[in-house]
């Protein structure tokens, strides 16, 4: 049955009360959905915007880094426009090394940057990176704000700057590199001269063409007009023009006239200086008016010489005015120092050929006088056997002294020397090993010397002086003298109460005799100990007596008449000793005790062992006084107890000589 209109009404308002109820659910679950979603992406733009915070950050920050890497590194950073043509950006150094603010180079013309062609060369640069993506320019010459200018290294790549093509690369000022490298270029070039020049004059016999050579070789090198090599003739009394390039006939013909004590070549010869000048027409000390008509400006002259002797002037001209660099007039002074080798050798060896003849002629005299002195041929033949190898002896030994040894031991001097006075441009261990080198040559022609000694003292050609000598005071001079050295090997000098007695001789050469062997016994005496010298007066009996002991010791001392009296100077040390096998040898030329390979040659440092001619110097000179010197020690053994060298001289008196062979 039909429900009536009103229970319809009123399920029909339940529906849709239920239906109303169920969508207010329904939108409450979505708001609650809908909330919750907004939440979630609240929260996750809260942490994206967080992240990008942290982005920022770091992107500040890479900034800030590389805007102070830019700003504060060591090299100077650029970066232009692809085309090259303008600065996009720079570092402080760029400013610092161009002198422009950073303001000022902003969009700079960089034509302002570069002197002459050098755009040229920066805009084949800028081409080269631009194809290959990278570039280099060792020696790019800049100019700076001042005017002034530099030798850049420009090393340059294609990069980008943010959305910008640009060309980044960094420039360093190589200016003084530069110089040092020229600076070495040119010394090598001076030392290959030299080496040559050495070369030539070590090789060559001829005088006159080596001068020549030399004169050529040193105008083209310092690129000058020409020159001249003057050289002293009569004991220094005359000057002779012993070669010239490019000297007309009428200023050769005034320079012939020339004297030594005239014009810039006399004050050459005077004090041994090198004396130049840019202009000779402003220079009063010219002496030459024919050198102006011929045009002569620029001059420069050395002296030629060896071991602070003068034997000429080498001379270089130009005919437009110059300033002759400090270089280049060390490097003609090394010159000079070679051509006064050369010089010497010459002289040497006209002086070696003249003797040579002399003794031929003696030879042949004597050989025609044979026939004459039947009755002493024996004796005149031995006389001329022994003369002539005392000749040769002489002859070659100081052929092979002042040719073979003094010759190449100039070059070792003189090219030390040429390097140690610019040794600024050599490290610490090359300095060390040039001073190295410059004391070995010293040392060696201290050796030189020594042979030369011994060689006049075996020929009997030295020459003594024959003054009064006293002894107090000489000694202690040579204690004054070795003074430093005792102190540093720890040694202590005695000189006892002596005698108030007058020598008569060489003062210079008794002093090194006696100061050889005081060094002698300072070298084998160990740190801490003593040296004693002591003088008494002996008579020529006491030697007499004791001839056989003391002979081996000697030469010739008994073989002649003795002096009636003597003093007796004894030198006593407390080192290591002398074994009695070898006391006698000791003074035979180049004998050294012990084993040659543990020589260490040094004239301070204990042990020092040389090439064994102290001691024969000394007896050659304390015979030469009419002495003898010998030693006695007790040996090595146990350490040794010392040794005492005695000196004995005559002493000048009116009594007449003694015999050796009496008592």
């Amino acid at each position: 049955m039909p429900l009536p209109f009103t229970e319809l009404s009123t399920v029909a308002g339940l529906i849709l009360f239920l239906l109303v109820l169920a969508a207010f659910f329904i939108l409450g679950l979505s708001l609650a959905r809908s909330r919750r979603q907004v939440r979630r992406l609240a929260a996750e733009l809260e942490a994206r915007q967080q992240h990008i915070d942290t982005l920022e950050q770091d992107v500040s920050a890479a900034r800030l880094r590389s805007r102070q890497l830019l700003t504060f590194a060591g090299d100077a950073m650029f970066f232009l426009d692809a085309a090259g043509e303008r600065l996009v950006e720079q570092n402080r150094t760029v400013c610092e090394l161009f002198g422009y603010s950073a303001a000022e180079l902003d969009g700079m013309n960089l034509d302002n940057l570069f002197p002459g062609h050098q755009k040229r060369r920066y805009q084949r640069l800028v081409k080269k990176v631009r194809k290959y993506g990278y570039g280099e320019e060792g020696e790019l010459l800049f100019r700076r704000k001042d005017g002034s200018t530099f030798i850049g290294a420009v090393h340059a790549r294609l990069g980008t700057l943010g959305h910008e093509q640009v060309v980044h690369g960094t420039v360093r000022d190589v200016t003084a590199i530069k110089q040092i490298e020229n600076e070495l270029r040119r010394k090598n070039r001076d030392l290959a001269l030299l080496n040559r020049i050495a070369h030539s004059a070590a090789s060559s016999q001829d005088l006159q063409s080596l001068l020549n050579g030399l004169l050529k070789t040193v105008v083209e090198t310092l690129d000058t007009t020409g020159g001249g090599i003057f050289l002293l003739r009569h004991a220094g009394s005359a000057l002779h023009l012993a070669a010239g390039l490019n000297i007309s006939s009428e200023v050769n013909r005034e320079l012939a006239r020339i004297r030594p004590d005239q014009g810039l070549i006399g004050r050459v010869i005077s004090n041994g200086r090198p004396r130049s000048t840019t202009d000779l027409n402003h220079d009063r000390r010219r002496w030459s008016k024919t050198v102006l008509e011929d045009g002569w400006k620029g001059f420069l002259a050395v002296p030629i010489g060896i071991a602070g002797r003068t034997l000429g002037v080498l001379f270089i001209y130009s005919r437009k005015a110059r300033v002759f660099t400090r270089e280049e007039t060390q490097l003609l002074m090394a010159i000079g120092r070679q051509a006064g080798t050369a010089v010497e050798g010459a002289e040497l060896l006209d002086a070696l050929r003249w003797q040579n003849r002399l003794t031929e002629a003696s030879n042949r005299e004597l050989e025609a006088s044979r026939h004459r002195l039947k009755e002493n041929l024996r004796r005149q033949q031995e006389a001329t056997r022994t003369l002539e190898r005392l000749e040769r002896m002489k002859n070659n030994f100081l052929a092979l002294a002042s040719h073979e040894l003094r010759t190449p031991l100039t070059y070792i001097l003189s090219g030390s020397e040429l390097l140690l006075d610019n040794s600024k441009l050599l490290n610490q261990q090359q300095q060390q090993l040039l001073q190295a080198v410059h004391r070995g040559g010293e040392r060696l022609q201290e050796i030189v010397n020594d042979l030369l000694e011994v060689a006049r003292l075996e020929a009997q050609s030295i020459y003594l002086g024959k003054e009064k000598i006293r002894l107090v005071p000489l000694l202690s001079s040579i204690g004054s003298n070795l003074e430093s050295r005792l102190e540093k090997l720890q040694l202590q000098l005695s000189i006892d109460l002596l005698p108030e007695i007058e020598l008569y001789g060489d003062p210079d050469h008794l002093r090194r005799a006696v100061q050889r062997v005081l060094e002698n016994a300072a070298k084998f005496t160990p740190p801490g100990g003593m040296i004693d010298i002591t003088g008494r007066n002996i008579a020529a009996a006491d030697l007499v007596g004791r001839k056989e002991k003391l002979k081996p010791f000697t030469t010739n001392f008994f073989d002649r008449p003795l002096h009636p009296a003597y003093l007796q100077l004894t030198i006593r040390d407390t080192g290591v000793g002398i074994d009695p096998e070898e006391q006698v040898h000791i003074f035979d030329k180049f004998y050294e005790v012990g084993e040659i390979t543990s020589h260490h040659t040094s004239q301070a440092s204990f042990g020092g062992k040389g090439v064994g001619l102290g001691l024969t110097l000394v007896r050659g000179m304390i015979e030469a006084h009419g002495g003898m010197i010998w030693v006695e020690s007790a040996g090595t053994a146990d350490g040794g107890r010392g040794s005492s060298f005695h000196i004995v001289l005559p002493l000048e008196g009116e009594t007449d000589a003694v015999a050796a062979t009496g008592t």
